[in-house]
């Protein structure tokens, strides 16, 4: 597996209005139904609407095990963890869609409006004709500095590859400059940096500044001139889609909990 499923199956879910939701039932046997997401982002968690007396409420509250499976033109997304029943006023706001008040016609206030908060622990896709099976834990352990998952790359055998973690920035092609970059300003990986480059939809984005940085002329971002061209500019091993490890990047300064 590489980052590049990670980031399809990203896309894959925000393109879903709709998933299967699965519990456990009073019987002990799985129960799927279909409930429509809300703002779904990425494969680590999904918010559903429900009411308090809704059937899966109640078996939730009594088994907290879950899954959720997404499914868009042969793509499917299938993630087991734990949901929990969130009815804080802060979370129930921002969740808050207009066509809820057909359900609940107190609106976001109202006592039967409650969220289902899903969070993954293992993952199973299969995306463009490639599968990958995956605890969460196992993604989130950050596995090289530009978000490259070295635990499943196809060098790290063929090429008796130890990554740049290990090799302190130096993999069996040689010294990494994105590797050294990192270590050098002192992270650990470049999801901690501020320069981590992204897309942007002004035309005249990435143009090198005095610095060697690439900035922006509308937004005035600036972002890596060492990670951009690996992770979205470079045809033969670059990232498809383009900025995958950059995602990884996100995932890791913003899932993994510090102790």
């Amino acid at each position: 597996m590489n980052s590049n499923i990670f980031a399809k199956a990203n896309q894959v879910i925000k393109t879903c209005d709709a998933a299967y939701l699965g519990v456990i039932d009073e019987n002990g046997f799985p129960h799927v139904s279909t409930v429509s997401t809300i703002k779904p982002e990425d494969i680590f968690t999904a918010y559903f609407a429900t009411g308090m007396g809704a059937n899966k409420t109640k078996r939730l509250l009594r088994d907290k095990r879950a899954s959720v499976c997404y499914r868009v033109d042969g793509n499917n997304i299938t993630l087991v963890g734990e949901a929990e029943i969130l009815t804080d006023q802060v979370t129930k706001s921002r969740c808050w869609l207009d066509w809820f008040i057909n359900h609940f016609p107190g609106g976001e206030t109202d006592p039967n409006y409650c969220i289902i908060k899903f969070t993954a622990k293992r993952a199973s896709l299969w995306i463009d004709n490639e599968s990958a099976e995956f605890m969460i834990d196992e993604l989130l352990t950050v596995q090289s500095r530009c978000g490259l998952l070295c635990k499943w790359c196809i060098y790290k055998e063929s090429h008796s590859c130890g990554g740049c973690v290990e090799t302190n920035g130096n993999p069996f092609h040689g010294e990494c400059p994105v590797a050294k970059c990192c270590q050098d300003k002192g992270y650990t990986h470049c999801g901690e940096c501020s320069n981590l480059p992204g897309e942007c939809a002004d035309p005249n984005c990435k143009r090198i500044d005095a610095n060697g940085f690439y900035q922006c002329g509308g937004c005035r971002h600036t972002s890596c001139d060492k990670l951009y061209p690996y992770s979205y500019k470079d045809p033969d091993h670059g990232d498809n889609p383009p900025g995958a490890r950059v995602e990884v990047c996100k995932a890791w300064a913003t899932q993994i909990k510090i102790p």
